[in-house]
């Protein structure tokens, strides 16, 4: 008899060693292990979440506003921050690590000689977790691209892609049309497509049209206004709702909620007549990691900005703030564009402390330094081997009237949340 792992974590970790790449942009592996699920549904209706940045946001706003609404929901995302059940949840509750491994058995059995990815392990089991609870709705964030991603192998009721960016340019390509393209894979003949962001690529606007999608996008065909304690969204259909402020930071993060409006407007048109429950799903909103503050005094700001489109949102939302002695905590993964990640930034932070992150696809905190040269001051950055020893010193150079922004990547925000949690509270300087 087969010998499994014994817990979790050495599930994963024999997860990872299982496929000769980490990322493989084929789907007939991940197909055949799914049909031999023999899945008749993983839900009643099927949004899928792609884009470059804000897809987090956005599956969390759906999944806020569906459960608010007592409909029963699973949401897919990756990566995690804190822990690996993040990824697959049930109506806002992770599942359980007894759950996840005995789907993996299963999986595990049923694949036979075919190898799968960390990514298409996750993506089957959180199909099949949802198949057995039937829900009123599944919704998928896109692990990368969208085309070949794992999760396109489900016809979804609705897609979203939530905006276009350069970032994964390895496996997207390197312009705005070819990685507009891959995300344009999601889209379903004859099925509504929701763009967030305004003025859409003219590749998804034509790939709309071939494909027969009912193609809808931001400032055209609904439309958002923010008042100061408010929100005003209005509809494709012409409905027009004041809403509470959202719980999220950054003016874009309400092209996502108008999406997720526009999106639940076409698929559970009930939702936009039900304003309390709406409100409440909208005041409920709950997401880890997106310009979240976790201390004032000082002021600790974590975000998991990891491309050039996320850190100059960040720089916005820092722009905001009051002017304040401010230091930065990053760490970087090997394939990101250091320059674009560091570039906005430039001028509001006065000290850096590079950490290297803790997995073989981390860059080392000499060399994010080394590429920071061009226009950050070498004597305005301190290099450490380590997420934890950079942010050990970075805490102990903080004043309470100072800001600590801690960014890079999501192992980046996730080691850095070990760490804190790690002090000790009454001896620390928190």
């Amino acid at each position: 008899m087969k010998k499994y792992p014994s817990n979790l974590q050495e599930w994963l970790d024999w997860q990872q060693t299982l496929h000769p790449q980490n990322i493989d942009f084929k789907l007939e592996r991940i197909k055949s292990v799914y049909e031999k699920l023999n899945i008749k549904s993983i839900a009643d209706k099927v949004i899928i979440v792609a884009g470059t940045n804000g897809k987090g946001s956005t599956v969390a706003i759906l999944e806020s506003i569906l459960y608010e609404n007592n409909l029963s929901v699973g949401t897919f995302t990756s990566p995690h921050i804190k822990r690996y059940n993040e990824r697959i949840k049930i109506n806002k509750e992770e599942v359980s690590s007894d759950d996840l491994i005995k789907s993996f058995k299963i999986i595990d059995k049923l694949r036979d000689e075919t190898t799968l990815t960390y990514f298409e392990f996750a993506t089957l089991t959180a199909f099949y977790l949802f198949s057995k609870r039937k829900l009123d709705y599944a919704v998928l964030e896109v692990g990368l691209g969208g085309r070949l991603d794992a999760t396109n192998i489900i016809d979804s009721n609705l897609s979203i892609i939530t905006s276009i960016g350069i970032d994964h340019t390895e496996f997207l390509g390197t312009t705005i049309d070819s990685i507009a393209l891959e995300k344009a894979g999601v889209m379903r003949p004859f099925s509504p497509c929701i763009y967030a962001d305004h003025e859409p690529p003219a590749v998804l606007l034509s790939y709309a049209k071939k494909n027969g999608s009912n193609f809808l996008y931001n400032q055209n065909d609904f439309f958002t206004k923010i008042q100061n304690d408010s929100w005003t969204w209005k509809s494709y259909s012409g409905n027009e709702l004041v809403l509470p402020l959202l719980p999220l930071i950054g003016d874009f993060q309400y092209n996502h909620a108008a999406a997720a409006l526009q999106a639940l407007e076409i698929t559970e048109p009930s939702i936009i007549n039900d304003t309390e429950s709406l409100k409440k799903g909208i005041e409920n909103i709950a997401l880890i990691g997106r310009y979240q503050k976790i201390t004032s005094s000082p002021e600790i700001i974590i975000d998991v900005a990891h491309n050039a489109d996320s850190a100059e949102k960040l720089m916005d939302n820092i722009g905001r703030e009051e002017k304040k002695n401010t230091y930065a905590v990053v760490g970087i993964l090997k394939d990101k564009d250091v320059y674009s990640l560091i570039k906005p930034m430039a001028n509001s932070v006065d000290r850096w402390f590079c950490g290297t992150i803790n997995s073989e696809r981390g860059m080392n905190a000499v060399e994010i330094k080394s590429r920071m040269s061009s226009i950050i001051n070498d004597d305005e950055v301190l290099t450490f081997d380590s997420i934890y020893h950079a942010c050990a010193e970075a805490l102990k150079s903080l004043g309470k009237d100072d800001r600590l922004i801690v960014y890079g990547s999501f192992y980046t925000v996730s080691e850095f949340l070990d760490y804190y949690e790690s002090i000790d509270k009454n001896r620390g300087i928190m």
